[in-house]
C-alpha cells in the first residue's frame, strides 16, 4: 500500500525550461480522469502536490522523481490500472492503429515504432495492416532499442506520464531517422485557469504527472532543432526536417 508521497517545498524550478515554478495545488494520489464521468475511487489519504512553471505554463509534479520502474508499476500500472483507463488494452489501440494508418498510408512502406506501446498492441494491429511496426515500452523493457532508425515514431499517451519529460523526448527522437517524424498525443493545458488542480487530466492514479502547454513542447522540442506542429490540443508531431512524404499532407 501506498503511504507517502515525497513533498517538496513551495517553490522548485521547472522541468523544461528551469524557470521559477510555485505550487499549483494538491490532490488525493487516487485521483483519476473517470471523475470527469462521476466515477470517484475512495481517497487513499495521500497528497500529490502539483507546481506550475510561470514561464512555460508546466504543470508537474515531482511526488514521483525517485520513483523506479518496480515503483510505477506496483502503484499506477498495476492489475487495478484498468479500472482508471478502461480503454487502455484495446479501445484505444483500435483508434491509434486507424490514426496512424490513414497518415502514413500514401507514404509507401515506412518503418514504424511505437514508443511506451505498453503490451504491443497498437504495432500489432499496425503489422496486421501491412505496416513494418514494432513496439519498445520503457516500463517493461531495460534498453532501448540499438541501430535501428524509424520513420515514424508514435508516442501515444505517453508524455504525460513521464517524471522525466525532457529525457523522454530525447530517448524517442533518439530513435527517429533524420527525415522522421515523432506522432504523439498528450492533451495541452493552455486553457487552464490559475488553480485549476481539479481538471480531469490531471490525474495521478492514471500516471498524469506532467501536464503540458503548447508553449511547453516548442521549448521542449526546441532544445532538440526540433519544430512542433500541433493537429489539435491533443495531437501534435515533432520533426527535424519534414519528409517529402508528409509535405503535401501540410500544405
Amino acid at each position: 500500500m501506498l503511504k507517502s508521497l515525497h513533498v517538496s517545498g513551495p517553490e522548485t524550478s521547472c522541468k523544461i525550461c528551469d524557470g521559477p515554478a510555485s505550487l499549483y495545488g494538491v490532490v488525493d494520489f487516487n485521483k483519476n480522469c473517470l471523475e470527469r464521468e462521476n466515477v470517484f475511487p475512495v481517497l487513499s489519504g495521500v497528497p500529490v502536490y502539483y507546481y506550475r512553471c510561470e514561464n512555460c505554463g508546466l504543470i508537474f509534479s515531482r511526488a514521483f522523481d525517485e520513483w523506479t520502474h518496480a515503483d510505477f508499476q506496483e502503484h499506477i500500472y498495476n492489475a487495478d490500472y484498468a479500472r482508471v483507463d478502461p480503454e487502455y488494452a484495446e479501445i484505444r489501440p483500435q483508434l491509434l492503429a486507424d490514426m496512424v494508418f490513414n497518415f502514413i498510408k500514401q507514404a509507401g512502406p515506412l518503418k514504424v515504432l511505437d514508443y511506451g506501446g505498453g503490451a504491443g498492441r497498437t504495432a500489432e494491429l499496425l503489422r496486421g495492416k501491412g505496416v513494418a511496426a514494432a513496439s519498445w515500452d520503457p516500463m517493461t523493457s531495460a534498453a532501448l532499442p540499438q541501430g535501428a532508425l524509424f520513420d515514424v515514431v508514435t508516442c501515444f499517451e505517453v508524455f504525460e506520464h513521464t517524471p522525466t519529460p525532457l529525457a523522454t523526448a530525447e530517448d524517442a527522437l533518439r530513435l527517429l531517422d533524420s527525415k522522421g517524424v515523432l506522432i504523439f498525443s498528450t492533451l495541452t493545458a493552455d486553457e487552464l485557469p490559475p488553480r485549476a488542480i481539479h481538471a480531469w487530466y490531471i490525474a495521478p492514479r492514471n500516471g498524469h504527472i506532467t501536464i503540458y502547454t503548447k508553449a511547453a513542447l516548442k521549448v521542449m522540442f526546441e532544445k532538440f532543432g526540433c519544430t512542433v506542429h500541433h493537429f489539435s490540443g491533443n495531437v501534435h508531431m515533432a520533426y527535424r526536417q519534414l519528409p517529402a512524404w508528409l509535405a503535401p499532407q501540410r500544405a
